[in-house]
């Protein structure tokens, strides 16, 4: 632990000198090879004896290309190591399938499809999961939820987007809103396949699940 902490330190070290080098104008005559001469000290001044870290400060040319490689190469090397943990994975993530309980695990493959997919088809009135038509209803899993039939599973989902009806279930809306029933009025859904529908339809359950605090607020967020 002790080793890595001090890697750290030189490693920040000669990044420093690294863009220090590269803009900063090392200066000529006596006062800048005493200047240099000085950087240079106070780099090895904290480096371990005998460490590859040591030979490079005192072996390698002091030319600012060098210098700025070597800074790029340390300061992607100290990123790495401090970064903090990511959010979920998409394995981490179960989206519901049915209304029986069945879930599945989403591909980063078919989440990057189904956001296309959706971004092209659907975001221009759901930008961020809300309802530009009617922002009392978005596509938040609440709203999903309280739909007739709920809607907050890939197949009620697929089926809404087959044949959309309103939000009690009683009325055919598929003539203004985008479906395969009227596709004949909505360009964009005739090419649509059963499958593209399915990964729009994870694609916003992952999205519920995942932000739920935002997914649905429309433009508040987005």
């Amino acid at each position: 632990m002790r080793r890595s902490a001090s890697c750290i330190v030189v490693a920040a070290g000669v990044v420093g000198l690294s863009l220090h080098s590269v803009f900063v104008a090392p200066g000529t005559g006596a006062r800048g090879a005493a200047a240099r001469e000085l950087a240079a000290g106070a780099v090895q001044a904290e480096l371990p004896a005998g460490s590859a870290a040591e030979e490079f400060v005192s072996s390698s040319p002091w030319d600012g290309a060098v210098r700025m490689l070597a800074g790029v190469a340390l300061g992607a090397a100290l990123l790495a190591a401090s970064a903090g943990p990511a959010l979920a994975d998409v394995d981490d993530v179960l989206v519901p399938v049915d209304g029986k309980g069945k879930t599945v695990m989403l591909t980063k493959e078919g989440l990057n499809r189904g956001k296309r997919l959706f971004n092209n088809a659907c975001a221009t009135c759901h930008v961020g999961g809300g309802t530009r038509t009617n922002q009392n209803v978005g596509l938040g899993i609440e709203e999903l939820k309280g739909s007739t039939p709920p809607r907050d599973n890939i197949e009620s989902l697929v089926d809404y987007q087959n044949n959309p009806t309103t939000y009690d279930g009683l009325k055919d809306i598929s003539e203004v809103h985008p479906s395969i029933r009227g596709a004949d009025i909505w360009p964009k859904m005739q090419s649509m396949k059963q499958s593209d529908l399915y990964d729009i339809s994870a694609y916003m359950l992952y999205m519920t699940a995942t932000i739920p605090e935002k997914w649905g607020g429309g433009k508040q967020y987005y």
